[in-house]
């Protein structure tokens, strides 16, 4: 069965949370800017008077703050594609396999992982956005494409819930089990086309939004918000190195140490100046961090280090991961020096980056 990149949900995950932080930069935009004292204001320098470029300043960051929406709008989109949604399919495909049949174990057992109504209710939000303004030429069209096939999805995932909960398949001897496997397979490989193409363009239009952000906190002198996010950027780039050699914890031991150290280096570098500059006072204060949240951050970001020296260190020691911890994802997601539970500390380090203050 094929699968979403990981690494495309990585970067979409990093881009959502640069989107809240553009909100807050942007946010001090509503009011008239400003200047040195003795200085003319914004407006009066440049011919307007001071009302007009108050307006035009309020109708800047309006369309600012309707653009950020819809652009978070489509990374929650994309985070519940490659949580919650991915989840729920591995845990399936996981018992049941992916072939034409259902695999029918002889003392058969499963829990499905379900889809909530609150989760239902943002997707139809979150598609929602497709019709609004601003338009996003590259990826409107791909939402449209990609609603009804997620909601058929998730419409016989729903019905597969409520049949191995209530054990429907002791009432019918796995007959409705068969007829919604069918169902499950054609359905998810429908997904599967139209959410790769979707997580491509929000991936391609991610990266220019990092770029961009990068360059404001460099030239404006915010040294914590360019460390915290260059951070994120490059421990992505090391996830990707190991999806781009197709590593996983089953084969581990074959990665290629040069490429892969090469951008650990970097993310120590980056993991020296994040924690220098979250240490300095004056910055703090100039940046308008709330140091709790700052300090949670980092330390989440020094996890992420330690996950990939983890790596590092089992392949130097030539130690594979033993079978029964390559069962499934949440094994793998907690043993040291896998490239899955890299990922995971990424993901936490991320949830942080959205909360800082």
């Amino acid at each position: 069965m094929k699968k979403l990149s990981s690494f495309i949900a990585l970067a979409l995950l990093c881009t959502m949370f640069t989107a809240c932080s553009n909100l807050k930069v942007n946010r001090p935009a509503a009011e008239p800017s400003g200047t040195n004292a003795g200085n003319p204001s914004g407006g009066e320098a440049s011919g307007e008077s001071g009302p007009k470029s108050d307006d035009k300043q309020k109708n800047k960051a309006m369309e600012e703050a309707k653009e950020v929406e819809k652009y978070n709008a489509y990374v929650q989109l994309n985070n519940f594609m490659t949580g919650r949604l991915d989840q729920v399919l591995n845990r399936y495909f996981e018992k049941l396999g992916d072939g034409e049949q259902p695999i029918i174990e002889k003392h058969f057992g499963f829990t499905m992982l379900s889809i909530s109504a609150s989760d239902k209710t943002a997707l139809n939000k979150q598609f929602g956005y497709a019709e609004k303004t601003p338009a996003f030429p590259a990826v409107d069209p791909v939402v449209m494409k990609l609603k009804p096939v997620m909601n058929d999805l998730i419409a016989i995932l729903s019905e597969a819930d409520d049949y191995y909960e209530t054990k429907g398949y002791v009432d019918d001897n796995f007959a409705k089990s068969k007829e919604l496997h069918t169902k499950i397979v054609k359905a998810t490989d429908a997904y599967y086309a139209v959410g790769d193409e979707f997580l491509t363009a929000m991936a391609e239009m991610g990266t220019e939004r990092r770029k961009e952000d990068l360059k404001k906190y460099q030239d404006n002198d915010e040294q914590i918000r360019y460390s915290a996010l260059k951070f994120l950027i490059d421990a992505e780039a090391l996830s990707a190195e190991t999806d781009e050699q197709g590593i996983t914890a089953r084969n581990i031991l074959d990665l290629d140490m040069g490429k892969f150290k090469a951008k650990y280096d970097v993310l120590v570098e980056d993991l020296n100046l994040l924690t220098q500059h979250s240490q300095d006072e004056s910055r703090l204060k100039k940046e308008g961090f709330d140091s709790h949240y700052l300090k949670r951050y980092v330390d989440e970001a020094k996890k992420v280090k330690v996950a990939a020296s983890e790596i590092i260190e089992r392949v130097n020691r030539k130690s594979k991961v033993d079978d029964f911890h390559l069962k499934n994802r949440f094994f793998t997601e907690n043993q040291d020096g896998t490239p899955e539970k890299f990922s995971k500390t990424l993901r936490g380090a991320i949830e942080n980056y959205n909360r800082l203050k």
